[in-house]
């Protein structure tokens, strides 16, 4: 009996340890969950004082614009992320952008956030552009008249504007036919003009006169500090004695690589004996692409095959985009705003090898149709003694009809307005 005593008291020794842990850890659990509540309390009055007011409920913008996205924001409470930077105004009709709403909590441990929508419907209201309105065209009897051939239109957003043509044309009868067109985009917006067509027997043939301009007349006119001169040049020059072009006063070539039709790429016949006798002459190269690519994989393709052309050699000047074929724009089926990512998609790609890109084009088209220009250097090409232009441009194409030692045709001429 005696021995069963002795080997109870341990056993109630153990139990009356136990009492207090039992206490401290009932005590803790209750710590925690207060803190618990009190923190899901803290998390959920901070997540639902997050708020984001807009301007408007559905504001509008126009197409093609760009509008930062916090400039809808009206207030807002916590820090605000909006999903991109602007709004995306390349495609019409109805569109969203989220914004989150964040608080940071107890250092940094806890980030409610709330996201808030706002809806915005992006509109063109801008007519589709006249490129060539036709007007004074002579047709020969007896053939077919579309008028797809005698005008030329595009629009900013909508890829395939509908013509629509009140007036007949008796392609059978000599004679002039009055005609009214109407070019409607996507969204309802109109040009219209006048024309007449005349369908006569036989079609006259002229012959052009004009003056040519020597390249040092060129120079004299022209000259000016931090400028220098030179030309581009083609296979149409056929055959360039570079020596003699230098003689001349020219510091600089700019010369086709190749051109690009019916999704194919063509080099130009002359380039490798064009650029290897500019540079063994001394002069300064530079390069450009003929483009009619309408789909960026074309023009990624072209950029790609233009560095592999080129096969790492240094160039004086950016690699220029040349696109300018707007007298029959409207077979291309596309928007002038993809005519601009598709700019954006040769740079890209030039890019990734080291190349920069400039842009050419008349003054006509730059002012109209091309974007942002001010992003990249433009090659301006406006043949007056002195151009009106307002943006900025590095190089001038002031001359398709220059006369310079080495080269037996006509010659384009450009002045490049050096950085000081």
């Amino acid at each position: 009996m005696r021995s069963d005593r002795y080997k109870e008291e341990p056993v109630k020794a153990q139990r009356k340890k136990r009492g207090p842990l039992k206490a401290l850890l009932i005590l803790i659990l209750i710590l925690a969950a207060a803190i618990a509540g009190t923190v899901a309390y803290v998390y959920k009055s901070a997540y639902d004082s997050l708020a984001v007011t807009f301007t408007e409920d559905t504001p509008s913008v126009e197409f093609g614009e760009t509008h930062s996205s916090m400039e809808f924001v009206k207030a807002s409470t916590g820090d605000i992320y909006p999903e991109s930077g602007h709004l995306d105004t390349s495609h019409t009709g109805t569109a969203k952008m989220i914004f989150t709403a964040e608080k940071t909590l107890f250092g940094g441990l806890l980030t409610p956030s709330r996201d808030f929508v706002l809806n915005y419907a992006v509109v063109d209201s801008v007519p589709p552009m006249k490129i060539w309105g036709g007007d004074g065209t002579a047709l020969q009897r007896r053939t077919e008249f579309d008028i797809n051939d005698v005008i030329a239109y595009g629009d900013n957003a909508d890829p395939t504007p509908l013509v629509t043509v009140d007036g007949k044309v008796n392609m059978n009868k000599s004679g002039n036919y009055p005609l009214h067109v109407k070019v409607t985009d996507s969204s309802g917006n109109l040009t219209e003009w006048d024309l007449t067509v005349t369908v006569v027997d036989e079609l006259t043939s002229y012959d052009y006169e004009y003056s040519r301009t020597e390249f040092r007349d060129f120079v004299k006119e022209h000259k000016g500090n931090g400028r220098s001169f030179g030309i581009d040049i083609s296979a149409w020059q056929d055959e360039v004695d570079f020596k003699a072009v230098k003689k001349a006063g020219c510091e600089f070539v700019i010369i086709r690589i190749g051109y690009t039709g019916d999704g194919e790429i063509n080099i130009d016949k002359t380039f490798y004996n064009n650029i290897q006798g500019a540079k063994t002459a001394g002069l300064k190269t530079g390069v450009y692409l003929y483009s009619t690519d309408n789909t960026e994989e074309q023009v990624r393709n072209s950029a790609d095959w233009i560095i592999e052309t080129l096969g790492g050699q240094n160039l004086d000047f950016p690699v220029a985009f040349d696109w300018e074929d707007f007298g029959n724009y409207q077979d291309y089926a596309i928007s002038f705003h993809e005519l601009n990512e598709l700019y954006d998609a040769f740079a890209d790609e030039l890019s990734k090898s080291g190349y920069g890109c400039m842009l050419y084009g008349s003054k006509n088209y730059i002012e109209n149709i091309w974007d942002k220009t001010d992003v990249r250097p433009v090659w301006l090409a406006h043949y007056t003694e002195k151009t009106d232009y307002k943006g900025p441009f590095i190089l001038w194409q002031a001359s398709c009809t220059g006369k310079i030692s080495g080269i037996k045709g006509d010659v384009d001429m450009d002045i490049l307005y050096n950085k000081n």
